[in-house]
């Protein structure tokens, strides 16, 4: 059996976020050692693309495999490993029934060194069996949470009656002076429904910037 040791991972069971995502309030964990497995590219795209099972021969070959480092200790993933078509890097964590519960992307850094030690490996066939879809979605990370800071705030005002701070995000964000605050909330709400954009950006940054200046 093949290793990679020591890489970070940020394990999700649904979202699964690119590097460049990754939050500092995110945990990630250093993982000392954990097995890797070269495939095929038509399984690497089931099993990232699906919710999949694999065989029980499998989780006995990765069982306890993995280690992790936590205050001092060493611990144990019981089902865990990293797969690759040699073009990607995916890993990937399961339950006693072979069913995927996390998954992690990696840092650039380990991936290429991943991509570089499996050119030189033997592919190995895994059994497994494709449940269902897994449901993409591609809007990055740090767009949905703007948008979700944007419709909390703008709700919040709206509630409140705080016609002046509505009024002052308005116009730092659209130039435009309006002294209805129903058309205000609803001209907010409208926009965040279409492609983010620069100006959603902007008000983002102006709702961040009114708390730390409180």
């Amino acid at each position: 059996m093949n290793y990679y040791y020591d890489v970070i991972l940020n394990w999700n069971d649904d979202k699964i976020y690119d590097f460049y995502e990754w939050n500092d309030t995110d945990y990630l964990e250093l993982i000392k050692k954990i097995p890797i497995y070269k495939v095929k590219h038509k399984t690497y795209l089931d099993i990232i693309s699906n919710k999949v099972k694999v065989s029980s021969n499998f989780l006995e070959e990765i069982k306890d495999k993995t280690l992790i480092s936590s205050k001092k200790l060493i611990k144990k993933i019981e089902y865990a490993s990293l797969i690759t078509d040699n073009k990607n890097v995916y890993a990937l964590e399961f339950n006693i029934n072979g069913e995927i519960i996390s998954r992690s992307k990696l840092l650039v850094e380990d991936e290429l060194n991943i991509l570089e030690m499996a050119y030189n490996l033997k592919e190995n066939d895994i059994t497994y069996e494709i449940i269902e879809p897994l449901i993409i979605d591609n809007d990055l990370r740090q767009i949905k949470e703007a948008l979700h800071l944007i419709s909390l705030e703008v709700t919040n005002l709206y509630e409140q009656k705080d016609a002046a701070k509505l009024k002052y995000l308005y116009y730092e964000y659209q130039k435009e002076q309006i002294e209805d605050i129903d058309l205000i909330y609803k001209k907010i709400l409208t926009d965040l429904t279409k492609p983010f954009n620069s100006e959603l950006l902007k008000l983002y940054y102006i709702i961040k910037l009114s708390y730390h200046n409180v």
